[in-house]
């Protein structure tokens, strides 16, 4: 297995290699063998893997001498053809290469992430995240030390995105008590693995209903009556948007008399608020990262008094638990719950 450090990280795996056979002659024999099988001769095949006839004959002497077994049989207007342990070679060669190949590509990718870091260069953590109003507040935080790029998507795209190794945090939250949980619980059984990832708790936050002032809302009851014009997505907002703010936007421009969202979306605009709900909001990562450089730093940037003062000026955001390790069960039994039952008025 060889690295190259240069403009960019190549890893190659070379396995093959005997008495008089070098890993690189063995990587050039496989290459060899691998277009005499689709060639017509040896000659063909040569000048396909690039190599001259003579270095070919050369390759092929080494290999049969370094592995006590002839790779190809050579018949007179028959060319040249593979034997049964020359196939056999070029089937270990392609399982090395299925087990390895994702392998390396995750550590050229960890490669990549420690020369990133290197001395006068900051580190970075990309998040993938459904929007959070304190997410600025977060990257303002860690930002003398840490870069955070976050890009806004919905949860089951961060989720997924995570699961494919596109980011190193996806952001997404749940509740107790609200239809959209058991969507959050369909994104978390169809992209996280336990024994793979684990969560972070970044913020709890109430969510209700967002109403116009002088409007007579207590409850979901009264969303049915009629002329109410309630919103749960304005329309043309997209996975990408802050949804709870379109909300209380569209509320307080007299689009609709309520709708669903945030208490700190409500305060902004000077709204009502009749809460419903508390949302856990979670970090999700791959447990292996957790003790690298770059996630220590978020981690102190999510438990300092700056952050988690800083939050709670949110109206309805709780970031005392911010930083906190959870598996990913915790989520889910989040979500398994009981709802609380109303009190008798």
């Amino acid at each position: 297995m060889t690295l190259h450090i240069g403009p960019e990280i190549d890893l190659k795996t070379r396995w093959l290699a005997g008495d008089g056979l070098s890993p690189r002659h063995g990587q050039a024999l496989l290459g060899l063998l691998s277009a005499l099988s689709r060639a017509a001769s040896l000659r063909e095949a040569a000048h396909a893997a690039g190599l001259s006839y003579r270095h070919a004959w050369g390759l092929l002497g080494a290999g049969a001498r370094a592995l006590g077994s002839p790779l190809v049989n050579m018949q007179r207007g028959r060319g040249a053809r593979l034997t049964a342990y020359g196939q056999k070679l070029l089937e270990a060669d392609a399982h090395v290469r299925n087990v390895l190949d994702a392998q390396l590509e995750r550590l050229r990718r960890e490669v990549a992430e420690m020369l990133a870091a290197a001395p006068g260069q900051q580190p970075c953590l990309s998040l993938h995240a459904s929007h959070d109003l304190a997410l600025p507040l977060l990257a303002k935080v860690c930002a003398p030390r840490l870069r955070l790029d976050v890009v806004f998507r919905g949860a089951d795209e961060c989720l997924a995105a995570l699961a494919r190794g596109e980011c190193d945090l996806a952001g997404f939250h749940v509740a107790d008590a609200l239809p959209r949980a058991a969507a959050a619980a369909a994104a978390l059984g169809r992209w996280l693995d336990p024994n793979k990832h684990q969560l972070l708790h970044f913020v709890s936050r109430e969510q209700g209903i967002i109403v116009r002032p002088g409007v007579r809302v207590r409850g979901v009851g009264d969303l049915a009556r009629p002329g109410l014009r309630f919103l749960n997505r304005p329309p043309g907002a997209g996975a990408h948007d802050n949804v709870d703010l379109a909300v209380a936007a569209a509320v307080a421009d007299g689009r609709a008399e309520a709708g669903f969202g945030l208490r700190a979306a409500a305060a902004r605009y000077g709204l009502e608020f009749v809460p419903l709900a508390t949302e856990r909001y979670y970090l999700a990562l791959q447990r292996r990262t957790f003790r690298e450089a770059p996630l220590q730093l978020l981690l102190a940037g999510m438990r300092s008094r700056e952050f988690t003062q800083g939050a709670a000026q949110l109206p309805g955001y709780d970031a005392s638990n911010a930083g906190s390790r959870e598996a990913l069960t915790a989520a889910l039994a989040w979500l398994k719950q009981p709802r609380p039952r109303k009190r008798a008025a």
